[in-house]
């Protein structure tokens, strides 16, 4: 893959999606409740994945890119973002493009929001902004980003042509789940604190519902990734925790947790 993420979003996951992949290897259909930027994707090896987000624009574009609304919509969501400019007017467009009723427009307009603006922004409420200018010759520039960010589609669709999709609050999605030895859940729900930027963020009561939600599995494999947190690891306790570090959208290592019921 040219990006470690489909879209470029808040909190996202491709420096550590390997080795969470790992603790799911063993399962043949894996449900992903907070899909975001579906970093991990490419690591599961499972057979039938469940992408779901209560972002609908999120899902959209995954069903876009996937084919769901045809070869001829996915072709032209895919040279729309080949033709997509770092600048701020292009992200005007973007901006009126998410309330098209034509599918590859809705999901190039959603893309070109995620990408063209400053690094991990998207699925926040400050999604788009202004585009990313480097004055020195330090680095990449944000037009060969995108250009990278395009290249990688047609590799992104084939991920998502084995996914079904459904964009449901987490709470109505996971009693759906077999709590099966076979099945996987891979949660990266909004963290405590910086889980605020989300467009959906998470509340003292949602992080309780959920973690109640995920006890009920006693077969089924779930592993859960956060920043670490007193309050997580009361809400999980019994569970195996790991910690971790990973780098943070100002590029510092900051500690996390994952946390599972397999061992």
């Amino acid at each position: 893959m040219k990006t470690k993420s489909a879209l470029s979003y808040f909190g996202a996951d491709g420096a550590v999606a390997d080795d969470l992949a790992v603790m799911l290897d063993h399962c043949s259909h894996v449900t992903i409740p907070f899909v975001g930027g579906a970093s991990i994707l490419p690591r599961l090896k499972a057979r039938a994945i469940v992408a779901n987000d209560l972002h609908g624009l999120v899902i959209h574009f995954y069903q876009t890119l996937a084919g769901h609304f045809g070869d001829i919509e996915r072709r032209r969501l895919i040279e729309r973002c080949f033709t997509t400019i770092s600048h701020p007017r292009e992200i005007e467009t973007a901006m009126v493009a998410v309330d098209s009723d034509i599918a590859h427009v809705r999901a190039w307009g959603f893309w070109a929001l995620c990408w063209i603006g400053r690094k991990g922004k998207g699925g926040t409420r400050s999604a788009g902004g202004k585009p990313s200018v480097r004055f020195s010759p330090q680095g990449g520039t944000n037009a060969t980003r995108l250009m990278s960010a395009a290249a990688a589609l047609d590799e992104w669709a084939k991920e998502f042509q084995r996914c079904e999709f459904t964009n449901l609050d987490f709470r109505e999605l996971l009693p759906k789940i077999r709590d099966d030895a076979k099945c996987g859940i891979y949660a990266d729900p909004p963290w405590v604190g910086a889980g605020r930027n989300y467009l959906h963020s998470f509340g003292e009561i949602d992080h309780r519902d959920l973690s109640e939600q995920l006890r009920r599995f006693n077969e089924a494999t779930v592993v859960v990734r956060y920043g670490d947190d007193p309050f997580i690891r009361s809400l999980y306790e019994g569970w195996t925790v790991i910690e971790a570090e990973a780098r943070d959208q100002c590029n510092a290592m900051k500690g996390e947790i994952w946390i599972t019921n397999w061992v």
